[in-house]
């Protein structure tokens, strides 16, 4: 079976339209509908239908789908390792959660090309969901996470622990009143990141299980810790950010550190990777080296 149609398929299911496929696979879309007839014929049933919406799978298609990415997966990871037994080298995508992203993954990768000058890295930044997402589409080879969303298809390794504390703008009450008690958050505007982010997600669980969740009614939503941080700086609202975050922010004293009686949120941190049998050689390489961080 040529791989090619398989590549036509996923094409297909990914932009919902024979034609596009054909124009991204840079061929005529008689040439991809004889792909996508090739597998039909092998399988022995329908994988596309039209529907309103376009084209979407059937039972079969739902069926195959997987198989297609795993296989066009595996035929990717195969040349590059023969590549990278050529040329030293290879390729790791990685996607973190914005904390791990944005403050602690630069540092790394930069220690990990001191070690693998001739990998070729790609990095992907969003939440937890959309890096195990990535993980599923095969658009990463590893993700570092902070909350874990279940999966059996998703091996999850701890990786380090991590602190969430409580910031506020250095002329906020709570600067100077340290530390506080824990009722007094329920009086203030919360900010916190997307339903999604692992932050969001271990400070409401930590809410929770005090029962002061169900309480808390000022809160708003912003996209990344960076546009937290800013709002907390112009004095609006309080939140709950890594340590790691922050550091620069409490040295140049634009954001303070505020201890709660009797209250601490710490997080684990995981590496997260696809249950396979075989894993490409960069990925074990750069696991072994995160152990060093």
């Amino acid at each position: 079976m040529h791989l090619e149609s398989h590549e036509v398929f996923r094409a297909t299911v990914q932009y919902g339209s024979i034609t596009k496929a054909a124009h991204v696979l840079h061929m005529t879309q008689s040439t991809a509908s004889r792909h996508l007839q090739a597998l039909e014929d092998e399988y022995g049933g329908l994988l596309l239908e039209r529907g309103t919406t376009g084209l979407t799978l059937t039972s079969f298609g739902k069926a195959l789908y997987p198989y297609t990415l795993d296989l066009l997966a595996c035929h990717s990871r195969a040349k590059e390792e023969l590549t990278a037994l050529r040329s030293s080298g290879g390729t790791l995508s990685v996607g973190a959660t914005m904390s791990i992203g944005e403050y602690m993954l630069p540092v790394i990768l930069g220690e990990f090309l001191k070690m693998e000058p001739h990998v070729d890295i790609k990095m992907r930044v969003s939440n937890t969901r959309q890096v195990i997402r990535d993980l599923m589409q095969h658009r990463i080879d590893v993700g570092l996470v902070e909350g874990v969303l279940p999966s059996e298809d998703i091996e999850v390794v701890p990786w380090k622990t991590d602190e969430l504390v409580l910031v506020c703008n250095p002329q906020h009450a709570f600067a100077k009143m340290t530390p506080i008690p824990l009722q007094a958050l329920t009086s203030q505007v919360l900010l916190w990141r997307e339903e999604g982010s692992g932050t969001r997600q271990v400070t409401e669980q930590a809410f929770e299980r005090i029962g002061i969740l169900s309480v808390l009614d000022r809160t708003m939503e912003l996209g990344s810790t960076q546009a937290i941080k800013s709002a907390i700086e112009v004095g609006f609202g309080v939140s709950f950010l890594s340590r790691l975050t922050i550091q620069r922010e409490c040295e140049l004293k634009t954001l303070v550190e505020v201890p709660i009686q009797g209250f601490e949120i710490t997080r684990q941190l995981y590496i997260v990777e696809r249950r396979e049998r075989f894993q490409k050689a960069t990925v074990e390489r750069f696991r072994v080296a995160l152990k060093t961080f």
